[in-house]
């Protein structure tokens, strides 16, 4: 008898025991690699065993966590009163303003477990996701088990728990602020609507206030906080005027029956929780903020609209549209990232259930009341017009219909704003499965009671009701399971070998230039600044960058870098201030950059009609006296099937704003040995026989039943380094093909013909031949790429 009542009693612990524990096992799985053979698992590991990383951004929070705790501010300087991060963006630097929660936190519990054991700041950092991320099932449990039952809270708990929206972005490996983007939203929302319908004022004060603290700590890990401010005033608007002019809830009473006007906010809960919430709120983020800043945050525009056009203000393409999570996503990755169209489903339909609820309740039939009873009910009079009596006879039915339409709204309202927000990029995803998850939550509880109305054996209706628990949750658990046991860094240790050489081999100044993406790794890592990265993309640097990566001038390549890292900006800024027009000064650029000082000088004043010092101004940027130590560094897999967009950028047709895409498609190949005669072959369709110095390939399709094979525009043979063959083979041809033999293996590349002979294909396919401005420092093989990472020095 005691253990039964005891269970009872701690049985929301219980659950929420075991509902956290399931979601931080799975998440925990990744930190061990599970997916990546034995033998090839150290290599995705550092010296202590632990994983690299998963993605970029988390490096760049690890540098921000150790810059922190090495001299107790974000970034490398404080300028103006602000700190700044000098890695990034050389030489300018950008600010660091950056929400700092994660950094606070992370500190905060490096220091806890270093007073008393020695664990290093990545591996705090690896495990900080899963536990933080796990925790979010503990408020969607009782959030949602305070509307409806233990089985809605379980749904919900599982949910939020192992959604996929979420899950991808907190396993171990993952550390970034994303950990926060389900926990803080809905202790935020759930505190706010439990003071709502708290009747107790202390309790409800409590809540409220819980809420706008909450919302502070929020605003201190994501930018976007600022929208569950406008969720809760706009939900709280909304029910004030439906509750009390469409369903008589009488939730704003009269005004002339209170003398004391504080007591009359006092005493209508819905009101009084949104006028505190609204002046606390305020009060704590002006504290934080500043006045002016909160102001400026609050009335910013929630959408950008220029995430989705090729052209930004500037005449510089939009690097926007590359970034998959700014990218407007389909309805398949929609559902997909909410695990599958049944957790969407029951989401949608809380809301309708919900304002079903509302009806009015059938009278009773008196054949259903029993004799004895029946004179006692005759004598009861109610009057219809009178709410304050309704009220009076059942307050309990009341005040669930409150909850009911309060729920209602601000699901209604949550998923609409979330909903359009998704026209903005799929990055809103995990946002928009709050109120998906806690709904199909809000679904099962909603379902479970008719289960117990119609099922009369109460173990099959308990059955039931974790059959559509088990319906609702079992694609998440298994999205989430799968990802966790297959997912793996996407760097190794050749890529974390060739930045410690830098970091060990070359200058404290020297600066990194590459595609943006791997820019926080680099930072981290080889502690040295770099041309642009995952905070400083949008900019004009990735046109120049794309272009010297495309073009076939080795001297423009090596212009271009040279005037990034030694001036940034300033070369092309100082010049388009002189002609106005962005696309003539890039068509000035392209002439002055390949050329020596004096021969540019002669350029800027003869054919363009500079004066001397309008063109010693531009000169001192483009063609400094002592330029930047720089090395350019290609990790070359990733470039290679990244060289859509590098090559798009690149392209940039500034007369007509459009720019073109180019790829590459690498495959190793096979071969083997025919009568003398190499035969290659590779899944990309690239064949090619070799007998001695005579080599002959081509790209082999099928159609209609016949093989077909298809000449190349030029075909290109690197054997150990050197290139043992370039020539054209068909001029209508639009494609080109590249043999590359290293170590008797064969990489069979086929490429648009605008690539073949760019700088990235000169570096890294044909190792550099012919060029005297590239110089290779070091190269590492990866098990990623088994063709290197290479470090050149420019000149």
């Amino acid at each position: 008898m005691n253990i039964r009542w005891n269970l009872s009693k701690f049985k929301p612990l219980i659950i929420i025991i075991l509902v956290f524990i399931l979601a931080f096992s799975l998440r925990i799985q990744s930190a061990y690699l599970p997916g990546v053979s034995g033998e090839v698992k150290p290599n995705f590991q550092d010296q202590n065993g632990l994983p690299y990383f998963s993605e970029m951004d988390s490096y760049y929070n690890y540098r921000m966590t150790y810059d922190y705790l090495d001299h107790n501010y974000l970034g490398d300087t404080v300028l103006g009163g602000s700190p700044w991060d000098l890695h990034s963006y050389y030489p300018s630097g950008r600010p660091a303003a950056y929400p700092p929660l994660i950094v606070y936190i992370t500190v905060f519990i490096y220091e806890l477990v270093n007073s008393f054991v020695n664990a290093p700041l990545n591996e705090i950092a690896i495990w900080l996701a899963p536990f933080i991320a796990s925790l979010a099932v503990v408020p969607a449990y009782l959030f949602v088990r305070k509307l409806t039952n233990e089985y809605g809270g379980i749904a919900a708990g599982i949910l939020v728990g192992t959604v996929p929206a979420y899950f991808t972005h907190t396993f171990a490996g993952f550390f970034d602020t994303d950990m926060f983007n389900m926990l803080f939203p809905i202790l935020i929302v759930g505190f706010f609507t439990a003071s709502i319908t708290e009747s107790n004022i202390k309790t409800r004060s409590a809540y409220v206030s819980l809420s706008a603290v909450f919302l502070l700590v929020y605003s201190m890990a994501w930018e976007g906080w600022w929208y569950i401010f406008y969720l809760l005033v706009g939900t709280a608007f909304v029910y004030l005027l439906i509750s009390n002019y469409m369903f008589e809830m009488e939730n704003i009473k009269s005004f002339n029956y209170y003398f004391d006007k504080v007591k009359y906010i006092m005493r209508q809960p819905a009101l009084f929780s949104l006028i505190t919430f609204v002046i606390l709120s305020i009060t704590l983020l002006s504290v934080y903020f500043g006045l002016p800043g909160l102001i400026d945050t609050l009335t910013r525009s929630a959408g950008n609209s220029q995430l989705h056009t090729s052209l930004q203000i500037t005449s510089y393409p939009n690097v926007y549209v590359s970034v998959d999570e700014l990218k407007i996503p389909t309805i398949t990755e929609i559902l997909g990232k909410l695990g599958g169209i049944i957790p969407f489903i029951f989401g949608i339909l809380s809301i309708p259930w919900l304002i079903w609820k509302l009806k009015p309740e059938k009278a009773k039939k008196v054949e259903n009341i029993p004799k004895n009873k029946r004179n006692t009910q005759k004598k009861i009079k109610i009057n219809e017009n009178s709410t304050e009596k309704k009220n009076t006879v059942n307050p309990h039915l009341i005040k669930n219909k409150k909850n009911y339409l309060l729920y209602a709204i601000l699901f209604t309202i949550w998923i609409l704003i979330m909903g359009f927000a998704l026209t903005q990029g799929s990055r809103f995803i995990e946002q928009f499965s709050i109120p998906i998850t806690l709904g199909a939550g809000v679904f099962v509880g909603l379902m479970t009671p008719y289960f117990a109305k119609n099922i009369q054996n109460k173990r099959y209706c308990t059955i039931a009701a974790l059959i559509l628990i088990a319906l609702v949750a079992y694609a998440p658990l298994s999205s989430a399971y799968i990802f966790s046991n297959s997912i793996y860094p996407n760097v190794d240790d050749s890529m974390y070998n060739s930045l410690t050489w830098i970091k060990g081999n070359t200058p404290q100044n020297t600066v990194i230039t590459s595609w943006w993406d791997f820019g926080h790794f680099f930072t981290a890592v080889a502690d040295r600044p770099v041309t642009f990265d995952g905070g400083s993309q949008n900019t004009p640097r990735a046109y120049w960058v794309g272009k010297a990566l495309l073009t076939n001038n080795e001297n423009l390549s090596a212009g271009i870098l040279r005037m990034l890292t030694s001036s940034g900006d300033d070369g092309y800024l100082t010049l388009e201030n002189y002609t106005g027009n962005t696309g003539k000064s890039v068509e000035i650029l392209d002439k002055i950059l390949p050329a020596d000082k004096p021969a540019a000088q002669d350029i800027l004043t003869k054919d363009y009609n500079l004066t001397p010092d309008q063109a010693q101004n531009v000169l001192k940027y483009t063609h400094p006296a002592k330029p930047s130590p720089h090395v350019l560094l290609l990790n070359n897999m990733y470039l290679l099937s990244k060289s859509y967009w590098w090559s798009y950028f690149g392209s940039w047709n500034f007369q007509n704003n459009t720019g073109k895409g180019y790829s590459y498609s690498a495959q190793q190949a096979a071969s083997r040995q025919v009568n003398g005669t190499t035969v290659i072959s590779a899944q990309n369709g690239i064949v090619a026989q070799i007998n001695g110095s005579k080599v002959v390939a081509g790209f082999q399709y099928e159609q209609n039943n016949q093989i077909h094979i298809l000449e190349p525009h030029k075909l290109i043979m690197v054997q150990n380094g050197n290139v043992s063959m370039n020539k054209i083979v068909s001029n209508s041809s639009s494609f080109s093909i590249i043999l590359v033999k290293e170590n008797n293996i064969y990489l069979a590349v086929m490429l648009n013909k605008e690539l073949e002979d760019s700088m990235f294909t000169r570096l890294y396919l044909t190792k550099g031949a012919a060029l005297s401005k590239f110089k290779l420092l070091h190269k590492e093989g990866k098990i990623i790429d088994p063709y290197g990472v290479m470090i050149w020095a420019v000149s």
